[in-house]
């Protein structure tokens, strides 16, 4: 077994929790964190990667959710818009020779391989168009955990269940959106041809996450139109450069292949960080795009709301959360200890302390208390909140200068310390 040395300088991550989760782990928990070692035993046999000849995956077709929009286009061409903006049909002038009722209709469940979001139906099927009509897809966070957004691909299912991907036109990462051409309808989707999965996961300390890297293996050069999508294979190893870890804990790989092993201790940062560097490139509309990375984020937190008060010895309240209707609270109880954070506003967000109950921190144990408040001063610090996933709500809280008070002796005692804090619950 050899083991490979990586430098300690600090990197910036830039992720994203999902939580795609997470997703959004990316913006609400970037950090910087120091690159440590990465354990590489020597290889086995190369595990199964791509067929000589893949072969279309076929898939369940979605069914309808929600209400469709519709426009009537005529010679002139025209634009129609799904009801999230996510995606945008422009038909150019000369494509119909008529009038038509044109549809877009969001789908249950994008079914592609490796398909991330929502897709949706354009009818009517059948129709061809003279010229090609544009289909642009716009994508967030939770779209490219896990994979790039020169990652991203765009697929149609047609009438025999196979999904094909045409040639990406462009790609606009200001805007975010990925860009087609066809010349026909059906029902269409984002789908990742590189990722590494999962691109999050939640673990106590102590656990380990298995990952590996997949690839849709189809062209990557972009010389062939509407490819055949196959079934997810292992990525070969000769594209992965290297594998890295931003944080604590250990990471073992074989070639596309990996085990995360938790530390035994919540770690000073969290998510912590899985990246994939990729020696591989891949050529949009001409433009060659490098240095691809696939990053997966692994939240290390015990079940509960949990802090440290400066270098005392962590404490886990089991607990839940109640959020969503604009008052949220995370509340742990062990006895007659209990702790709660509470904010308002979004489920999901970064908030600083308040002059008051609106974004708050309170620890109760008897007479002695702790709070983001001393007297009239407001800690420093802040709180982070993801609610994305549909289990977990996770974060994290730090309060520079928190506040204590105990009642018990003659004259009371008070002062302050730090805090820092971590929670994974699931919602009340």
């Amino acid at each position: 077994m050899t083991t490979t040395h990586t430098s300690t300088r600090p990197r910036f991550r830039a992720a994203l929790f999902p939580f795609s989760l997470v997703a959004c782990f990316g913006l609400l928990f970037t950090s910087c964190k120091k690159e440590v070692d990465v354990v590489t035993p020597k290889p086995p046999v190369e595990v199964p990667t791509n067929p000589q000849t893949p072969v279309g995956a076929v898939t369940p077709v979605a069914t309808p959710e929600g209400t469709a929009i519709t426009a009537t286009i005529g010679p002139a061409g025209g634009t129609l818009e799904s009801a999230d903006k996510r995606l945008r049909v422009t038909i150019p002038a000369g494509a119909l020779s008529s009038n038509q009722t044109i549809s877009v209709q969001p789908l249950t469940q994008n079914h592609c391989p490796l398909g991330t979001g929502k897709s949706f139906r354009l009818t009517p099927h059948g129709l061809t168009f003279s010229k090609p009509a544009t289909i642009s897809f716009h994508y967030d966070d939770k779209d490219v955990n896990g994979s790039a957004p020169q990652l991203l691909r765009v697929a149609f299912q047609n009438d025999k269940g196979s999904w094909q991907s045409p040639a990406t036109r462009g790609i606009d990462t200001t805007a975010r959106l990925v860009t087609v051409q066809t010349t026909h309808f059906s029902d269409w989707g984002l789908f990742h041809r590189m990722e590494v999965s999962p691109d999050h996961a939640f673990v106590s300390p102590g656990e380990e996450v298995k990952l590996k890297v997949l690839e849709v293996p189809i062209n990557p050069y972009e010389k062939e139109d509407d490819q055949l999508v196959p079934i997810p294979y292992y990525v070969p190893s000769k594209y992965i450069e290297r594998w890295v870890l931003y944080g604590d804990g250990v990471l073992v790989h074989r070639l596309n292949e990996g085990t995360y092993f938790a530390p035994k201790q919540i770690p000073a940062d969290n998510p912590e960080t899985i990246t994939v560097f990729l020696n591989q490139s891949t050529t949009i509309d001409g433009q060659v795009f490098k240095d691809l990375r696939l990053v997966s984020n692994i939240f290390v937190a015990p079940e509960g709301i949990s802090f440290q008060v400066s270098k005392d010895d962590w404490k886990t309240f089991p607990g839940g959360a109640n959020v969503g209707s604009g008052n949220n609270l995370i509340a742990g109880k062990i006895g007659e200890e209990h702790v709660q954070v509470i904010w308002t506003g979004t489920p999901t967000g970064t908030y600083s302390w308040t002059a008051g109950p609106s974004v708050s921190f309170l620890y109760v144990n008897g007479l002695f208390h702790r709070s983001h408040m001393y007297f009239k001063e407001v800690s420093g610090g802040s709180l982070r909140v993801n609610n994305d996933h549909p289990d977990w709500v996770v974060g994290t809280f730090t309060l520079t200068r928190a506040g204590w008070y105990d009642v018990a002796p003659v004259p009371p005692a008070h002062g302050t310390s730090s805090i820092k804090g971590v929670f994974r619950v699931k919602r009340l």
